[in-house]
């Protein structure tokens, strides 16, 4: 079990350069482009169960800001100032205590609303997109539903998505339901979100395209474990590197996808 659970991964060499503040209503890493450089584009990244103070995840919050030119946002969706151990802990539990703080009642307008108020303000005139891993992969999903669109505004309420090693996904009617471009990075030893359901996914996701129901992708990953593109191993050169790669679909799938996006 703790080969697929939260407790699995490394925590990565280096110091996120980004900072905290509050932005509407909710505490949150902010990842910038370079000094002068105007954001393309803003993406929300929904983490894994450790959540918002997990230095993997700002790092790589960076990485996307620097890449991509865009804002960056790590929010506290989880709250409570729970912290990495107590995170842990709960997934040695069998991550119930979890899965009730974070259920769907409680979750979806904290998230719904953070989309909202970034719609109207920080993206009202640039793309904005979601990258969603482990337990965010279900929201990014959900998102990818566009059941909602930006108040005040024509736009939808994201343009794109990124997923990966997604967990509590509900096979095929989750996928079913996708309308936004999304993009899926999947690991061949994830027992999370396994071949079977990986293929399905590619399959409905393929007929959409066929129909003309937007741009979509799935990445398939040999040697991969759950949670390898946030806490993948340095030191396991197969493992690193799959994890480099996932960053770049990501970036690559939002340079792509932006770049269709009219203002």
């Amino acid at each position: 079990m703790s080969s697929q659970c939260c407790v699995a991964g490394e925590i990565h060499q280096g110091t996120p350069t980004g900072k905290v503040a509050k932005v509407h209503g909710l505490d949150c890493y902010v990842a910038e482009p370079a000094q002068g450089v105007s954001p393309k584009g803003v993406i929300v990244i929904l983490p894994d169960v450790f959540g918002w103070e997990l230095s993997n995840n700002r790092i790589l919050a960076d990485n996307y800001a620097q890449k991509g030119e865009w804002l960056v946002y790590l929010p506290e969706f989880m709250a409570g100032g729970l912290s990495a151990l107590w995170h842990l802990l709960k997934c040695i539990w069998y991550i119930i205590p979890f899965r009730i703080a974070t259920r769907p009642s409680v979750m979806r307008p904290r998230i719904f609303n953070f989309f909202h108020a970034l719609r109207k303000d920080e993206a009202a005139h640039i793309p904005l997109g979601a990258a969603g891993f482990c337990w965010g992969g279900k929201w990014s999903t959900i998102l990818a539903w566009n059941t909602e669109q930006g108040e005040s505004s024509d736009k939808p309420l994201v343009d794109a998505t990124y997923t990966a090693h997604p967990s509590q996904l509900t096979i095929p009617s989750d996928i079913q339901k996708i309308q936004k471009p999304t993009s899926i990075a999947a690991g061949a030893l994830d027992k999370r979100y396994p071949k079977s359901q990986v293929d399905e996914t590619e399959a409905i996701l393929r007929a959409k395209m066929e129909k003309g129901e937007g741009e979509h992708e799935v990445v398939w990953y040999e040697g991969a474990r759950h949670g390898f593109a946030v806490r993948g191993s340095q030191t396991d050169p197969v493992e690193n590197e799959k994890g480099m790669q996932a960053e770049e679909q990501a970036v690559g799938w939002f340079r792509k996808i932006f770049a269709m996006v009219e203002d």
